[in-house]
């Protein structure tokens, strides 16, 4: 077997002859473990019983490989931060963390056409496939074992799908999940290392979250910043939450001069490659925030981003907007079907391909899925999928400057609340906004009268303007896309556009969305570089 691991920005590698660890993670006992100190925990695994039972109990961000005799282990965390790629050349497995090493070292240029459907059609590939034929990658909570160039062991070793909710009172729910938010930023803190701590902070509740509790921990280096188009609803609540706390803030305006003729630069290049990793679209939301910060020096080189990723995912922010109160067995593989393969007009034949991914996909993740709460385990296949693969790989913006980052909503406590919590609490979540609102903003004086949680018929209303709005003519579908580009993203992709026009490719878009262009366009540079 070979390994070759190439990518050590944000995160480095650390390992001695037979441990390989990237990222961080608790123990048991909340004792927080990163680079050397990480081999040493991990030095007490002698076989593969070992290995599985500290899965168990590893709270953080990670991934790691472990030889111990003739025997490989791999394993990836929730997030999936730092994701592995396999491919089997001469009878050999070579492992990496750097598929672009793989395809063009190894001559593994064939495109999958299952993945590039599923690409365009969901931002990602789904299950262990890539872009590529004959490269796979490591899953969310997935671990495998390798024997002599085979694998021989495949699992998951955590699920977000449950057999029942928890059945106890409002009351002592709201209790548990003030103690369990209390203990996962009480370990966030531990692992800062009194480090800058820089929050990407919106008009929204989840990393308004953060800023609150690095205040009540009387956390000092704490610095804030919101970006987009100066016009931006955003602004006003991200603004007032860090002056009533007492950080420092910056807005980073999203003008033609901050963006540039960046797509043929060899910097925009590289980030591409790294964010896309040919698995998914590049996040081109916080790219030029970050490098702004970076190349202006308002942030120290070893600043830790900390940020409010998915976090209202959790509270249950898909429930009535994507996921039905009352949700059967049977209906689940036409859910993800019809709510997370819709950004391009599919044929038959390709729902056909799609529907069966699906299928393999949900029993892979648990063959007993059918003995869980329905609506469980869509968002267990959607925290290994979309949340892994695309929301968390979006943080690429932040290591790819040479940042690392922190997702304290992930934490495995919060994770194992959560996901017991009743679906009545969850629908327009009701426990988790209640806890934020009440325990936290509004004793620190950041819960504002501006405040605009969308209520039942606003959620209706906005999934019947969903099915209607790929019927609209064009002239009202721009309408309303720039109505709403508070990134100025129509900027960006202009510069895509103009690059798909001169490959005399047609930009087929369903939604007049702004993510088609850059998924049309990725996948054109991803082609081209394999020539």
């Amino acid at each position: 077997m070979k390994i070759e691991l190439k990518n050590n920005k944000g995160f480095s590698w650390h390992q001695n002859k037979s441990i390989f660890i990237k990222g961080y993670f608790y123990d048991e006992n909340n004792v927080f473990y990163q680079k050397e100190n990480a081999i040493k925990f991990l030095s007490s695994i002698e076989n593969k019983e070992d290995f599985k039972s500290l899965l168990k109990i590893l709270n953080g961000v990670f991934s790691i490989i472990v030889l111990i005799d003739n025997l490989t282990f791999i394993a990836a965390d929730t997030t999936r931060s730092f994701p592995i790629f396999y491919t089997l050349k001469n009878e050999e497995i070579i492992l990496s963390d750097d598929i672009l090493h793989l395809k063009n070292n190894y001559g593994l240029t064939s495109f999958n056409t299952v993945s590039e459907t599923e690409l365009k059609s969901s931002y990602h590939t789904h299950g262990k496939k890539t872009l590529l034929k004959n490269v796979f990658q490591v899953q969310s909570n997935q671990y495998l074992i390798i024997k002599k160039n085979t694998i021989i062991e495949n699992n998951f070793f955590f699920s977000y799908a449950i057999k029942e909710e928890n059945s106890g009172t409002y009351n002592s729910l709201k209790n548990n999940a003030v103690k369990a938010f209390e203990n996962t930023f009480k370990r966030l803190i531990k692992s800062l290392d009194n480090k800058t701590v820089v929050i990407p902070l919106s008009a929204g509740f989840d990393s308004r979250l953060i800023s609150v509790f690095l205040k009540k921990y009387n956390y000092k280096n704490v610095i804030c910043y919101t970006y987009g188009r100066k016009d931006s609803f955003e602004i006003e609540n991200s603004k007032k939450t860090a002056e009533n706390l007492g950080f420092q803030w910056h807005f980073i305006e999203y003008n033609n001069d901050l963006i540039g003729d960046f797509v043929n630069t060899k910097e925009f290049e590289s980030y591409a490659h790294f964010a896309g990793k040919h698995i998914a679209m590049p996040n081109m939301q916080e790219f030029f925030a970050v490098r702004y910060l970076k190349e202006s020096q308002i942030i120290p080189k070893d600043s830790i981003f900390i940020s409010g990723y998915a976090g209202d995912l959790l509270g249950g922010s898909q429930f009535l907007k994507v996921i039905p109160e009352s949700l059967n067995h049977s209906e689940i593989v036409d859910l993800i079907l019809s709510k997370k393969f819709n950004m391009c007009s599919l044929s038959n034949s390709n729902k056909k391909k799609i529907e069966k991914e699906i299928k393999n996909s949900l029993l892979n993740f648990d063959e007993n899925y059918l003995e869980k709460i329905p609506s469980s385990v869509f968002e267990d296949y959607d925290i290994k999928e979309k949340i892994a693969k695309y929301i968390f790989n979006s943080a690429s913006f932040y290591t790819f400057f040479g940042f690392e980052h922190r997702f304290p909503f992930w934490d495995k406590e919060l994770l194992n609340f959560f996901k017991q919590v009743p679906v009545k609490f969850k629908v327009m979540k009701t426990l988790f906004d209640d806890v934020l609102i009440n325990n936290y903003f509004k004793p620190e004086n950041v819960y504002f009268k501006s405040e605009n949680q969308p209520s039942k018929k606003i959620i209706y209303t906005q999934k019947i303007k969903d099915k209607v709005k790929p019927i609209l003519p064009t002239f009202i579908k721009e309408k309303f896309l720039q109505k709403n580009d508070w990134n100025n993203y129509e900027s960006i992709t202009k510069r895509m556009l103009f690059s798909l026009k001169k490959e005399n490719i047609e930009n087929d878009r369903k939604f007049l969305s702004y993510n088609e262009i850059i998924i049309q366009w990725y996948l054109i540079f991803c082609k081209n570089s394999a020539k």
